[in-house]
């Protein structure tokens, strides 16, 4: 196989920024994020390089994208067909399997299309050779620390993380850790692309709002259309700071069945709000959560607020988490809320009082929660989805929980810090935990 000369982005050549990523690959660098607007390539760089991969490490080289069937109708006809047009043109011989998507190549590499719709099936896999992951803002946040990520120890394998950004998601939580080597392309920068397609679809764009233009074109980080919370400048609000203990301590509750549970640590200083800390969890109980609480390093909250459908009660425990929560020091205030708007507009008016800690990377989750809370494009997009009512999703948990602090914060009677602080005092010995 070694006489043959394969030509991994046939029938054409990489172009220039397509060279600088495989450059940098060449180069060492092991995790790419890789931000680039429409038509730029950037499938057909992933697809050329995981077989360039494969023939090389002789291991299996993933591409994941969001579902299994936009792999096969965006990548399986189009790009794994060029390269297998080619390898009948130079006399390679490779296996087909179109049940699993996948091209054997006779050294026993592998390039295999996924999704990761159904992210449980990619857990535990050490034979990656390299990984590609496609328009990974439509992935749930959790999926590259937790499933990709450990994948790769294995045979040290590198990836590349790709997609045109649709908010402030993946792409951006990514280029902030400081782990990737992040690339920024524009439409524009594909020299192939014909000039006069280029241009109508800048003006299709443009039509459509200058958010679309700069996020599809420029491949900017946009605030997505229909945002809740769109008066929340993240530029202004987003800034280092952190907990103070001469300050009050309050929790906000979002209770989760099937959905995570969120936690947030709130402080007032003056008019502002503070969040000073986050969590999140799945699949843990009230004691899980009180135990995570009671670890972090503040004095014991004052107030907390949580969801009125935390007094509902379990069927197999016959107690609700409120009951739970009491019975270990937290005493959680709900308070009826007529509906969802209404809940959101008593929300809308602590928005510029609310400023989120940079300096505890907790927080970063919330921050990206914040900027991507949305109402549905249009109401038949979702069954049973009213356009007054944000998408359930994995951005929601955190702002309900937020919406539940602001609405039972009204309807709480003011106290200065001293006695938010006495109060703290005082529940501090009915905890029975630590």
């Amino acid at each position: 196989m070694s006489e043959i000369k394969v030509n991994t982005f046939y029938p054409t050549k990489p172009h220039s920024g397509q060279k600088e990523v495989l450059k940098a690959l060449d180069d060492g660098f092991r995790f790419i994020q890789l931000r680039a607007g429409r038509k730029w390539r950037k499938t057909s760089l992933l697809i050329s390089w995981l077989f360039e991969m494969a023939l090389k490490t002789n291991l299996t080289c993933p591409y994941v994208s969001p579902n299994r069937v936009q792999s096969k109708n965006i990548v399986w006809s189009d790009h794994v067909q060029r390269m297998l047009d080619h390898f009948t043109g130079i006399k390679l011989p490779y296996k087909k399997n179109e049940a699993e998507l996948s091209i054997s190549l006779p050294n026993g590499g592998k390039v295999q299309l996924l999704g990761v719709e159904n992210a449980e099936a990619l857990r535990g896999i050490s034979n990656w050779g390299a990984f590609a992951g496609d328009e990974i803002d439509d992935w749930e946040s959790n999926i590259w620390p937790t499933v990709i990520r450990p994948n790769l120890i294995t045979n040290k394998a590198p990836a590349i993380m790709a997609g045109t950004p649709k908010g402030f998601r993946q792409l951006y939580s990514l280029e902030q850790s400081g782990l990737f080597k992040c690339f920024h392309f524009t439409s524009s920068d594909n020299p192939e692309l014909d000039p006069q397609e280029l241009q109508a679809l800048i003006t299709e764009y443009k039509q459509m709002g200058m958010g679309y233009y700069r996020q599809e074109i420029l491949a900017e980080y946009e605030k997505p259309h229909g945002v809740v919370y769109e008066d929340w400048d993240m530029e202004t609000r987003y800034i280092p700071f952190d907990y103070d203990p001469l300050l009050p301590l309050h929790l906000a509750w979002d209770f989760g069945v099937n959905d995570p549970t969120v936690i947030l640590f709130l402080q007032q200083r003056g008019s502002e709000i503070r969040l000073i800390d986050y969590i999140e969890d799945s699949n843990a109980n009230i004691d899980h959560f009180v135990q995570a609480v009671s670890a972090k390093p503040y004095i014991i909250p004052s107030f907390e607020a949580g969801d009125i459908a935390g007094t509902a009660r379990d069927l197999t425990t016959g107690k609700s988490p409120i009951e739970e929560l009491a019975r270990l020091g937290h005493y959680v205030k709900t308070s009826f809320i007529p509906d969802i708007p209404t809940q959101i507009r008593n929300a809308h008016r602590f928005m510029s009082r609310l400023y989120v800690s940079s300096s505890n990377p907790n927080c970063s989750r919330f921050r990206d929660c914040l900027v991507n809370y949305c109402y549905p494009q249009k109401r038949e997009t979702m069954v049973n989805q009213s356009n007054e009512i944000p998408i359930h999703n994995q951005y929601s948990h955190a702002m309900r929980a937020f919406e539940y602090y602001c609405w039972n914060l009204d309807q709480t009677p003011k106290t200065n810090s001293y006695q938010s602080l006495q109060k703290a005092k005082e529940l501090k010995k009915k905890w029975r935990i630590g």
